[in-house]
């Protein structure tokens, strides 16, 4: 049996390993893998990856009554097999992890995830491209042909990854078509979720302050999960010239933090410093001198409100998500009704993120809109966004999680110019 498990390092970095049961050793290749490729990306990224390759052993395993790191080991030089294997394996997946030798099926199961089988592959794809780069070939030596064919053959795989993600969205198309909040919905959150709710969400003043500030934070200025939970007090640093008051995103690496699943920074361009608005600076404030622990040991921002007030987990977070998520859906159940263009599937910080992705965009491209020209405007909206977010410049991102607003442009630029044609005809 094969499990996934983390491992802290000495510079308390988690790193994410796939372990045989039986041996209780860690797969030899994934580990390289891992260790090689991911171990600076988040633990989470770590996690998904080793879900499609924990699968494709899994796989392996009931079909060729083998390890894949025992087969790859006698056949590196020439791994045939496995790149033949790879069609199988998607099917595999698309059978519920059965082996069915005359099972015909690509995009047709509806009981099926593609988005997430598009994933499982993405990993693999990736996983086998790095044996082939590092073990499959002699080191100073050019490579051979049959190992060029077959990384040729895997890149050809990545057009079947999109294509296996299309037919998800297609599969999904009565369902929500976006995962932003309107302005209404965000209204409507702040009205249950508010310290002067008139019946608090929360058991507790006390807790109904602090999961308002975390939301609050989550929506003003688009922080990932992770970067929540690292926030320390040390984060909130304040400008001599200005008095101006910034939050630090970056992993701290702190050495009070217990937690046993510890939460990371997603990658380098996360790193940022964020200028916080005056109240919200001042909210943050009384939180640490009146609401937060002052008998806490750790330096971690957000902490359980009960004794030994730990930092909040992971865990902890998502049932705060979790209880406004219900709240939400009893209170304003056309929110989530398919029949509507603009529902939403759930409010998780995910939500969160893309609503403030589509705020910040849409602001930023009416301000850039009175010196520049519309794609010049959306072009330096673009760019901001990127920096607030910590995107790389190549990230596709920005488009991604503002969907809402691009979508209503290009609608309202239609609209404009469907009129203008009209007014001429007239």
């Amino acid at each position: 049996m094969l499990k996934i498990k983390s491992i802290t390092l000495n510079n308390s970095n988690q790193l994410s390993l796939l372990f045989d049961s039986t041996t209780a050793l860690p797969c030899l290749y994934p580990m390289f893998y891992i260790n090689s490729s991911l171990k600076f990306k988040s633990e989470s990224t770590q996690q998904a990856y080793l879900q499609g390759i924990k699968q494709w052993y899994e796989f392996w395993r009931e079909k060729h009554n083998q390890s894949f790191c025992k087969y790859f080991r006698e056949y590196k030089s020439n791994p045939e097999l496995m790149i033949k294997e790879v069609d199988s394996f998607i099917l595999y997946l698309e059978n519920m992890q059965e082996i069915d030798q005359k099972l015909i099926r690509l995009g047709s199961n509806p009981s099926i995830n593609y988005n997430t089988l598009a994933h499982r592959l993405r990993a693999i794809i990736s996983y086998l491209s790095y044996l082939l780069d590092t073990f499959s070939q002699v080191h100073g030596k050019s490579i051979s042909p049959e190992i060029a064919r077959y990384k040729s053959i895997l890149s050809q795989k990545s057009d079947l990854v999109k294509n296996l993600s299309s037919n998800h969205h297609k599969a999904h198309k009565n369902g929500s078509n976006f995962k932003s909040l309107t302005e209404e919905m965000k209204k409507a959150l702040y009205s249950i979720i508010s310290p002067k709710a008139p019946e608090p969400l929360f058991k507790g003043k006390k807790a109904q302050l602090r999961n308002f500030l975390i939301v609050h934070l989550l929506l003003n200025y688009g922080l990932r999960t992770g970067e929540l939970l690292l926030l320390t007090l040390n984060s909130i640093k304040a400008d001599s010239k200005t008095l101006n008051t910034y939050l630090l995103i970056t992993d701290t690496h702190d050495k009070t933090d217990v937690r046993t699943t510890k939460p990371q920074i997603k990658n380098i361009q996360s790193v940022r410093t964020i200028l916080l608005e005056k109240s919200d600076a001042q909210f943050i404030n009384m939180y640490i001198n009146n609401i937060r622990s002052q008998d806490s040991e750790n330096h971690m921002l957000f902490l359980s409100l009960q004794a030994p007030y730990s930092p909040l987990s992971k865990s902890g977070f998502k049932k705060v998500i979790t209880v406004m998520n219900e709240k939400m859906k009893s209170m304003y159940p056309q929110y989530f009704d398919t029949n509507y263009i603009d529902s939403i599937d759930k409010i998780s910080a995910h939500t969160l993120r893309h609503t403030w992705a589509y705020m910040m965009l849409k602001h930023s491209y009416e301000s850039y809109l009175s010196t520049h020209n519309r794609a010049k405007a959306m072009e330096n909206a673009v760019e901001s966004l990127r920096k607030m977010a910590g995107w790389s410049r190549n990230s596709t991102m920005p488009y991604l999680y503002a969907s809402r607003f691009i979508s209503e442009n290009a609608n309202l630029a239609n609209i404009q110019r469907i009129t203008r044609v009209d007014t001429h005809y007239e």
